[in-house]
């Protein structure tokens, strides 16, 4: 077996109105988890790409680099925290309420041609073959379907008070701007993944309407859903399904009084976190 992780977090933004707190915290755990805690990713078959690496090119390449040489029998993981939201979408005919889920790189300006949508992931992870055990997370608003409203920046005299949600300031303006040529290599043949179940399993911070948070707990940033996702697994990732898991994550945020609800979905969404 080849197991293989690429973990996406994001901080820096160029604008200092989209900067976050708990991105790379998300990812420097779950590496924790998956590496030091479980032993099951080695740490050489681990990429991180943070902040200034985290541009579209510099994510479709790492995950050209997850997906390679995947075959029957590894374990894949992709995790991304940072921004996400919704866009105009291409495909009327796919999306009902006409919105693409996006997430926003580095160089997300506000264009099509600079978001990563849901239609480029299902893609690139059809690639995958059958049998590999496939994980994606995406700790990020409108995650759900990937298969907050503006804020005002603020100086927080404690920080225990910080909650801000993970969903890219501007996006009233934006721009679809993507022509023919732009757009040649997406075809609905190419994105048949997104009208059936994921090849694997989607674990998403909340549903496409929804806002997922970044919050101070414990005395440090996470994303509210990646901590309580990792403190669930760490309990039950041996003895419950990535479904029920994720059941009891949505219990813990509702409890700890944050508005927004996980979802699993994919064709591996009852099997384990790990093979």
């Amino acid at each position: 077996m080849k197991n293989k992780a690429l973990l996406v977090g994001i901080n820096k933004y160029p604008d200092p109105r989209n900067e976050l707190r708990g991105c790379v915290n998300d990812i420097l755990d779950m590496e924790h988890f998956i590496a030091d805690t479980n032993k099951i990713y080695l740490k050489e078959n681990i990429k991180k790409v943070t902040d200034k690496q985290a541009t579209k090119k510099g994510i479709i390449t790492n995950l050209k680099w997850l997906i390679e040489g995947a075959a029957p029998g590894d374990q894949l993981l992709f995790h991304y925290s940072g921004h996400g939201a919704q866009a105009p979408t291409l495909f009327a005919s796919l999306e009902k309420d006409g919105l693409d889920e996006i997430i926003c790189p580095y160089d997300f300006d506000g264009t099509n041609p600079t978001s990563l949508s849901d239609k480029e992931f299902a893609q690139l992870f059809a690639a995958i073959p059958k049998g590999v055990h496939f994980v994606w997370i995406s700790d990020s608003c409108h995650a759900e379907d990937l298969s907050r409203d503006p804020f005002k920046v603020e100086e927080l005299v404690d920080n225990s008070a910080y909650k801000q949600y993970r969903f890219f300031t501007g996006l009233p303006h934006f721009e679809q701007r993507v022509n023919e040529k732009e757009n040649a290599d997406i075809t609905i043949g190419s994105i048949a993944p997104i009208i059936s179940p994921l090849n694997g399993a989607l674990l998403s911070a909340c549903q496409s309407h929804e806002l997922s948070a970044d919050a101070y707990i414990n005395n440090r940033f996470n994303g509210a859903f990646t901590h309580y996702l990792i403190e669930n697994l760490n309990k039950y990732s041996g003895n419950k399904n990535m479904r029920s898991i994720i059941g009891l994550v949505n219990k813990d945020l509702e409890k700890n009084g944050y508005d927004q609800n996980p979802q699993s979905e994919g064709l591996l969404e009852n099997k384990f976190f790990f093979l």
